[in-house]
C-alpha cells in the first residue's frame, strides 16, 4: 500500500500510522510489517507486511481498531496495488539464500 502525506502531516501520520503498524503487527498471521518514506518525496510512504495468508490479511482489515486507527490517518491519497498478494518464490538475506518453507 502507498500512501501520500501533506507535508505539514507527516510527523502525524508517522505517529498515528505507528500505532496502527504495532496494532497489526500483533494480529494472528502477521509475520511483519514495514514502512519505508521516499527519499525523493518524504511525504511519500510505502507500507508492506508479510502474513501468513491473504486470509489472515483480510481478518485483521476488518477488525473495528484497523478500521478505527486507519480512518484517523491524515493521508492525502492511498493506493492498494491490484498485484498486492504475493508467495515467496525465493529470497536472500545477508547470510545467504534463504529457501522458500
Amino acid at each position: 500500500m502507498s500512501f501520500h502525506i501533506q507535508p505539514s502531516k507527516v510527523h502525524e501520520f508517522e505517529s498515528l500510522h505507528r500505532a496502527l503498524a504495532e496494532f497489526m503487527s500483533g494480529q494472528p498471521g502477521c509475520i511483519e510489517i514495514r514502512v519505508h518514506r521516499s527519499l525523493k518525496t518524504p511525504q511519500e510512504y510505502v507500507v508492506y507486511g508479510t502474513w501468513e495468508s491473504k486470509e489472515a490479511w483480510e481478518r485483521a482489515h476488518q477488525t473495528a481498531e484497523f478500521r478505527t486507527q486507519f480512518q484517523n490517518l491524515p493521508i492525502e491519497t492511498h493506493t492498494l496495488s491490484s498485484a498486492s498478494f504475493f508467495e515467496l518464490a525465493y529470497g536472500y538475506k545477508e547470510s545467504g539464500c534463504c529457501s522458500k518453507g
